[in-house]
């Protein structure tokens, strides 16, 4: 037995553990520790590290084979100075020699005598393995069954050189199974470099399929042959197909098989009468290794075989591709059956079946516009699943397919992959005139598909019109549910539905929005995952809705269900957007450890997206977490990655520079916050191109960093224009911000208290958990000043709880600036000077003796606007001297102001 490993042990401390207490018991009797794992699941390698561990406690460690354990038993030493640990790997493989000894082992154990066994319980003889599990007197013992890795524990394992493809889906197709994660990792060519096909297309690597190729080549003749007519076959299957396939007879066949099934090649079926490989990725590994030739005849063969009994296309389309050549008009056929049917569950799939059926049809100019269409479709499905570069090249491959006449009449059937890869690619100008074009088009249609696909258009116009075009969001959305009201797709009424919803609630019209999004959740809640598997925007549209209605409930359900479908059908695109649109959600709640996880679940997925817009706004939501969670300067660093992801013509541009400025705000860096905010036009709430909550996340920016600079008045103003949008719209979670930002630009405490109250009272009711701490922090603010302390620090007290309960980092700060505000308060006036935070923060730096060019450095700011500050602090502590100032910071006569409150964009999604 090997006893190093260049991999560290990773997830396997409960059974470390197992071993140590047994070892430690041994004083109470001898005993036995049984380790049972399927194959790859590292039972050698924990039985490496048991080894290891054994030794540094000071036993006597032997570890042995089952060919040797006669002669090792005969060797085991005596424990008269030091334990005994006794390691046996491969159980399962005992000869009948063996098998007496160990038995006799078991039935007389030695005392001190620690006994780890490791065995595979699928290839263990029934006899063996009743004596191993059999409990005997006097002997302690305990059985343990290895489980894969979680995803955790598989990310580990596979390390961080992955490209983004792999690594989200490492965990699936592995399985959390060692071995194969070691294989899906040394297969991966890494970030940048890898094309992140799915196992299978892409090379293994010949190192890491070694051992589980070894595996089939011990097997017998015959049974090599099965294992390969098996993989070919691709799915569980019948001795009849694999007779067929192998050319073998029936009896032949079945022989094989027994023994495929006692090496745990092949393991029985669900399907009754049916046998399967163990794990789909060593099915795929097999076949990469089948002989060119005879694997190109299988298939063949494969095929006839499930034309004979009439197997439908979806079965017969792998071996279409493999084997039939150009100019097969059936293969073609059966491809873009197949194509069709699995849409819906696996859009990469049927993108490949749809090029392959497009490259099968004859060349013949008859065949010219059916061919378009698979090329078409095939781009469709391939920006479903994030392949931007596979959509281009068969939109290309499309336009080669076209003569002038074409170009006039065929433009219809690309509009749609067109217009996604404009919209991944942060042009919504090109997006919507595309598809209008498209919509002037109706003789480019498919007979009887018409009114399908000018719904599906006016509704995509709608939901990418955005705050820009509100006029004329609200005319296609109407367009959109009339087109869907004539029987077309229910999932695109639905989707037309939240389109015009949305559109109401850009005009203020609530309640008319809340009537179009129960009637799209009504149609939504009646149809399968796989109607809407193919209009995943319906979803991701209604969620928005609902959490714009502050719907939380049905929302985090239309989330989820998004989500859970996306993923399982690897739309990678749809899934960053619903990710984040469920992060965006839980961060209204204040819900932000679930945010977070929600938000970097979407950056995965962006990763896989093919877009820079998913990118962006995977990152925009990121940013807002890391500013409740994290530190603002770890925010603001995300929302400038974010600023230069986002495209100037995509939904995206806008808000990410809002995101930017609370961030920035929340750093100390008020002036900087209001220049992010001027260059995006975005110092008026009230015409800001932004979504309700996201104009109040504006005002609630606008409004802190203008107090900083003390600029009340036009605080007060933006305080005003938040209260006016709230009142617009009637929904309590906008109330509550409005509230908030009275009771900050209040310019006395007892003004204050009467929004504050209400904000406290408003946010309770609609389940806002951090904005009632908000609020509670304002309440406590303004009970100080009026000197009542023990109201104020009730109010805290209150508000610290709330902040740990959320894991809000940044409330939890500002509770801690009020309650030190407080204890100014409580001071007599001469002996503390109040600054601002960032004027705090120059002047701790100047008491440590830093230059201003190394305070700008230090702070990420201009040396000017270090010089703006250190002229305020002079004149607040009334001092000429940088070393004054130094005095008064060691005496502690200087206390930062708290911050003004500016909340992270909650409403982004």
């Amino acid at each position: 037995m090997t006893t190093g490993s260049i991999r560290p042990l990773i997830g396997r401390g409960e059974e470390l553990a197992a071993v140590r207490r047994r070892f430690a018991a041994l004083g109470d009797g001898p005993a036995l520790v049984g380790i049972a794992g399927d194959p790859g699941l590292g039972t050698t390698r924990l039985l490496t590290e048991i080894a290891a561990w054994a030794a540094r406690a000071g036993a006597h460690v032997r570890t042995t084979h089952p060919e040797a354990l006669p002669q090792a038993l005969s060797a085991l030493p005596a424990p008269t100075t030091a334990p005994v640990v006794l390691i046996v790997d491969d159980v399962h493989r005992c000869d009948e020699a063996a098998r007496k000894a160990l038995t006799g082992l078991l039935e007389t154990p030695r005392d001190g005598v620690l006994l780890v066994l490791g065995h595979r319980p699928r290839q263990c003889p029934p006899a063996l393995l009743a004596a191993l599990t059999a409990t005997r007197p006097g002997l302690h013992a305990e059985h343990l069954d290895l489980a894969p890795l979680d995803r955790a524990g598989a990310e580990e394992f596979a390390g961080t050189a992955l490209c983004a493809r792999h690594r989200a889906t490492l965990h699936q197709d592995s399985g959390g199974n060692p071995r194969l994660l070691a294989l899906l990792a040394a297969s991966c060519e890494g970030p940048g470099t890898c094309p992140g096909d799915a196992p299978g297309t892409h090379p293994f690597a010949a190192r890491a399929a070694a051992p589980l190729l070894a595996e089939v080549a011990a097997l017998g003749p015959h049974a090599r042959l099965v294992a390969h007519a098996a993989a070919v076959l691709g799915e569980p299957a019948e001795p009849d197909a694999l007779a067929e396939v192998a050319e073998l007879d029936r009896a032949a066949v079945l022989a094989a098989v027994d023994e495929l099934l006692a090496a745990d090649v092949l393991r029985t079926s669900a399907v009754p009468g049916h046998v399967e490989f163990r794990h789909p990725l060593l099915a795929r590994l097999v076949h990469t290794a089948v002989p060119g030739g005879w694997r190109l005849g299988a298939h063949r063969r494969a095929r006839t075989h499930h034309r004979a009994h009439g197997r439908p296309a979806v079965r017969r389309a792998r071996h279409a591709e493999q084997a039939c050549r150009p100019g097969d008009e059936s293969g073609a056929t059966e491809l873009a059956a197949a194509a069709d049917e699995v849409l819906a569950s696996a859009p990469a799939t049927a993108g490949a079946w749809y090029t392959a059926a497009a490259r099968l049809l004859p060349a013949a100019p008859a065949h010219r516009a059916r061919r378009r269409e698979l090329l078409a479709a095939a781009a469709v499905a391939a920006v479903r699943s994030g392949r931007c570069d596979l959509a281009r090249a068969a939109l290309a491959d499309r336009e080669q397919l076209l003569d002038v006449h074409d170009r006039a009449d065929g433009a219809a059937d690309a509009a749609e992959p067109r217009a996604l890869l404009a919209e991944l690619a942060g042009d919504l100008p090109q997006a919507r005139e595309i598809r209008r074009a498209a919509l002037a088009e109706p003789a480019a249609a498919p007979a009887g598909a018409a009114p399908h696909r000018a719904a599906a258009l006016w509704t995509a116009l709608a939901a990418t019109a955005g705050q820009d075009h509100p006029a004329q969001a609200a005319a296609w959305a109407e367009e959109a549910v009339r087109a869907a009201a004539h029987g077309c797709d229910e999932a695109v009424h639905a989707h037309a539905l939240a389109a015009r919803g949305t559109a109401h609630l850009a005009a203020g019209e609530a309640s008319a929005a809340l009537r179009d999004a129960r009637a799209a959740a009504r149609i939504a809640d009646t149809l399968t995952d796989r109607a809407l598997a193919l209009r995943l925007g319906a979803l991701d549209c209604l969620a928005r809705l609902e959490t714009e209605l502050e719907q939380y409930g049905p929302a985090v359900r239309h989330f989820t269900r998004g989500i859970d479908t996306a993923r399982s059908t690897g739309q990678w695109p749809a899934a960053t957007a619903l990710a984040a649109g469920l992060a965006a959600l839980l961060l209204r709640q204040g819900r932000f450890p679930q945010a977070a996880a929600r938000a970097e679940e979407a950056v995965r997925c962006s990763e896989l997206a093919g877009g820079q817009e998913p990118r962006a706004l995977a990152l925009c939501v990121r940013a807002q977490v890391a500013l409740e969670v994290h530190t603002p300067e770890t925010a603001v660093a995300v929302a400038r990655a974010a600023c230069a992801l986002a495209a100037a013509d995509g939904a995206w541009w806008h808000r990410s520079r809002l995101v930017l400025a609370a961030a920035e705000l929340a750093a100390g860096d008020a002036l900087g916050s209001l220049e992010t905010l001027a260059g995006a036009a975005l110092a008026d709430p009230s015409t800001a191109p932004l979504p309700a909550a996201e104009r109040l996340a504006l005002a609630e920016t606008l409004c802190g960093a203008r107090l900083a600079v003390g600029r009340g008045d036009a605080a007060r103003t933006a305080a005003g224009q938040a209260r006016e949008l709230a009142a617009r719209t009637g929904l309590a979670g906008l109330r509550v911000q409005a509230l908030l930002l009275a009771a900050a630009v209040a310019e006395s405490p007892a003004e204050a208290l009467a929004p504050a109250e209400e904000a406290l009272s408003a946010a309770a009711a609609c389940g806002h958990a951090a904005d009632e701490g908000w609020a509670r922090v304002a309440l406590a603010r303004a009970r100080t000043r009026l000197g009542q302390p023990e109201q104020a620090d009730r109010h805290l007290t209150a508000a610290a709880y709330t902040a740990t309960a959320c894991s809000a980092a940044r409330l939890g700060r500002e509770v801690a600036a009020a309650t030190a505000e407080a204890a100014v308060s409580a001071a007599p006036a001469e002996e503390a000077y109040m600054l601002s935070q960032r004027e705090y923060e120059i002047s701790q730096l100047v008491s440590q003796g830093c230059t201003n060019r190394q305070i700008a450095r230090t702070l990420g700011v201009s040396h000017k606007t270090v010089e703006t500050h250190l002229g305020r602090i002079f004149a607040k502590l009334e001092v000429s001297s940088r070393a004054e100032i130094a005095n008064m910071i060691g005496r502690n006569t200087v206390v930062a102001r708290p911050r003004a409150r500016a909340k992270s964009l909650a409403g982004a999604s």
